[in-house]
């Protein structure tokens, strides 16, 4: 291992490669043949006769987990070494070329525990619930304060712009600091601190008086979202097994989906917009913070901060104490040393992502978080309720909203269902050919209601074009939260995620802004048929540029993209065809 790797993660591997002493061909807990570690951290040794592999004597040494840290090796295990008996030149070279995954192909893992990892994606989701919220309030709550008989506040057309984008604003610094702490502090606390500081601001909207005050705060609201945003996400991704990243990260979505039901059924009951603004602040900032209390970092983090017992600790609570996980934390290990170096700070992720592989990834996200916004999803939700009462339909633009609501989380669960036995290409590209039907029916429906056609037969059009559209655009949100998180570096992932917020941002505050000018410019009809035309982007961007990354652990997804699909096809085959050693 080169000697500019992390000084404190590669202490375990850069032993495991010195060929100083002969005695001894493997450190750590690669090799089981020759290496054990025992809970109470006492140096033991005892021969042990090897199979058709090896026909010389072996010996197992016990450390304490403790080296792993950098610290000095125990007296007992340096004496040992010392005296271990030595095997022949041509078995120590043979053991030396033994692959790692021959390794480990022989051990039985055990059956891991999913509850854990169910309840920490569960708490991260809760998160994105105020999201959803945030986001979804103008929709229910405009009706009310654009009504110029009322006593309250009032706000005029270029307010109402503001007050549903400026949101979004506020996320991009949030996720710039977001970015710093999730690097410095993790995912975790990120959460605890960005919680408590959203129920304040939640109960300052309740109580203010001026218009300038009411869209500062929802700045500032926005602003913690933003320190939600990428902490959530990573966090998920980071803590599940490859097998079920997919249904666990879209756990994430699923609430944020909730979050906009839960809004619009507020809005629809006899509550002022104080009110509304009162319950959800209350609801979606207490539970998650008492939960996350009892949940650890992110094994993955820990490993960046060479806080390895720590690490394992934490993988050994969200795999269960019945699976064996050593496989898994090695790999993470090795995944780090191989992208990263001894520093890690601002400027040396900054550094790492102007590599040709991470560069082109960074490119690749930040195009869909910035097309996404301009499929109409965040328009739609951001103003569904005035997007309704243009439709002149007979049917309650609060009812139509909620069935609205409700389907966006039918649709995220359905992501969930099917999301790791299918492609991610494929759930992107079909949804966006869907939405764009959809789009282009419903901006149908406005052109001729603009032209003066009688549409009064058709009037439930519009909500059927949306019901139908709503769960596929929900897909492809859930499968983009998805791929923000896998495709990254785990050495870079908290940081270039911050990045990628930015500009996810600053698409949701184009799109909500200009929406409605758009519809004040070239009508309801010309805004979604725009919006038609992105779909079609970017599918045929995701069919050119995305490799299929289901199924992949994080470290695999890397590789891929790194040295192609070849590689990973040829690493598979390598673990097929391995002998087995006892």
């Amino acid at each position: 291992m080169p000697s500019s790797k992390s000084p404190v993660v590669g202490y375990r591997y850069r032993m495991r490669h010195e060929d100083e002493d002969d005695t001894i061909t493997s450190w750590g807990h690669d090799n089981p043949a020759f290496v054990g570690v025992t809970e109470e951290g006492e140096a033991t040794a005892s021969p042990q006769t090897s199979s058709s592999t090896h026909d010389a004597a072996v010996h197992t040494i016990s450390v304490s987990p403790q080296t792993g840290k950098g610290h000095a090796l125990p007296e007992k295990v340096l004496s040992l070494k010392q005296n271990t008996q030595e095997l022949p030149k041509d078995k120590r070279s043979q053991q030396r070329e033994t692959p790692k995954e021959d390794i480990h192909s022989s051990e039985e893992e055990g059956k891991s525990a999913v509850a854990p990892q169910v309840v920490a994606s569960v708490l991260a989701a809760l998160t994105q619930v105020a999201l959803g919220t945030i986001i979804g309030l103008p929709g229910v709550i405009l009706p009310q304060l654009t009504d110029r008989h009322s006593s309250d506040l009032y706000l005029g057309i270029n307010q109402v712009a503001l007050f549903g984008s400026l949101i979004h604003i506020g996320g991009i610094f949030g996720s710039v600091v977001g970015g710093v702490l999730n690097i410095h502090l993790g995912q975790r606390i990120t959460l605890l601190i960005s919680m408590p500081m959203t129920l304040v601001l939640w109960v300052a909207l309740f109580f203010t008086n001026a218009v300038w005050l009411l869209l500062f705060l929802r700045t500032l609201l926005g602003a913690v979202q933003g320190l939600v945003g990428a902490a959530s996400g990573n966090y998920v991704v980071e803590i599940s097994q490859k097998d079920i990243r997919g249904r666990l990260t879209g756990f994430t979505d699923t609430g944020r989906q909730v979050g906009f039901l839960l809004v619009y059924i507020m809005g629809s009951l006899d509550l002022t917009w104080r009110e509304v603004m009162l319950v959800c602040g209350c609801v979606t900032a207490i539970p998650p913070f008492i939960g996350f209390l009892f949940m650890p970092d992110s094994p993955r983090w820990l490993v960046t901060k060479g806080r390895l017992d720590e690490a394992q600790k934490a993988l050994s609570f969200f795999r269960g104490p019945h699976y064996n996980c050593q496989l898994e934390y090695d790999d993470i290990i090795h995944q780090f040393e191989q992208t990263t170096n001894s520093k890690m700070g601002f400027m040396d992720q900054l550094h790492q992502m102007r590599e040709p592989s991470v560069f082109r990834r960074l490119v690749f996200l930040v195009f869909l978080m910035v097309a996404v916004q301009f499929t109409g999803n965040m328009s739609i939700a951001t103003y569904v309720v005035p997007i309704f009462q243009a439709t002149n339909s007979n049917m309650s633009s609060y009812t139509s909203a909620i069935l609205i609501g409700g389907i966006r989380v039918v649709g995220t669960v359905i992501s969930q269902l099917v999301v790791d036995r299918m492609s991610r290409r494929f759930m992107l590209i079909g949804p966006c050919l869907a939405c764009t039907a959809t789009l282009l029916t419903l901006g149908g429906y406005f052109c001729a209601q603009n032209q003066g056609l009688d549409v009064s037969n058709i009037g439930w059009l519009p909500l059927t074009a949306l019901m139908v559209y709503t769960p596929f655009v929900c897909i492809i949100q859930a499968v983009l939260t998805i791929l923000r998180a896998e495709i990254l570096p785990t050495s870079i992932r908290a940081f270039s995620a911050a990045i990628v917020y930015v500009f996810f941002f600053m698409g949701m505050f184009a799109a909500t802004y200009t929406f409605p000018a758009m519809v004040a410019t070239i009508g309801q009809y010309g805004a979604f048929w725009s919006y038609a035309a992105t779909c079609v982007l970017i599918a045929l961007v995701v069919g050119h540029i995305l490799p299929d990354t289901s199924g992949l652990s994080l470290e695999q997804i890397d590789d891929l993209f790194r040295y192609g699909k070849k590689h990973i096809l040829q690493s598979k085959d390598h673990k097929i065809s391995s002998p087995k050693i006892p």
